[in-house]
């Protein structure tokens, strides 16, 4: 699997998070829609309640892989499962969104 535009996003924390547009005058506010913290890769990778869906299915490859939650850096490029499921979540996490 080849790296893609959502996936680059959630490894390198820059993308279409609200804290991160935020920060270049892009978005009003730094706070996702959930109202909870500020929108950030982390955030919506781990915490925020409108991505748990795809967050459980990640989390169940990364346990057949072995990788612990939450997982620790680099963890996602350990095996191609583990990027392919990283890859499937910031898809759907970056492509569902009601607010944009």
């Amino acid at each position: 699997m080849d790296l893609d535009h959502w996936t680059t996003q959630f490894l390198t924390g820059h993308g279409d998070f609200r804290a991160k547009l935020h920060s270049f005058t892009l978005a009003p506010d730094p706070i996702c829609e959930c109202d909870r913290m500020p929108e950030t890769a982390k955030h919506v990778l781990m915490y925020c309640p409108r991505t748990l869906d795809a967050r459980k299915k990640l989390r169940r490859v990364l346990r057949q892989e072995g990788v612990r939650w939450p997982p620790e850096d680099g963890a996602f490029l350990t095996s191609k499962k583990t990027y392919e499921a990283l890859a499937t979540f910031a898809r759907e996490a970056l492509t569902n969104r009601s607010d944009r």
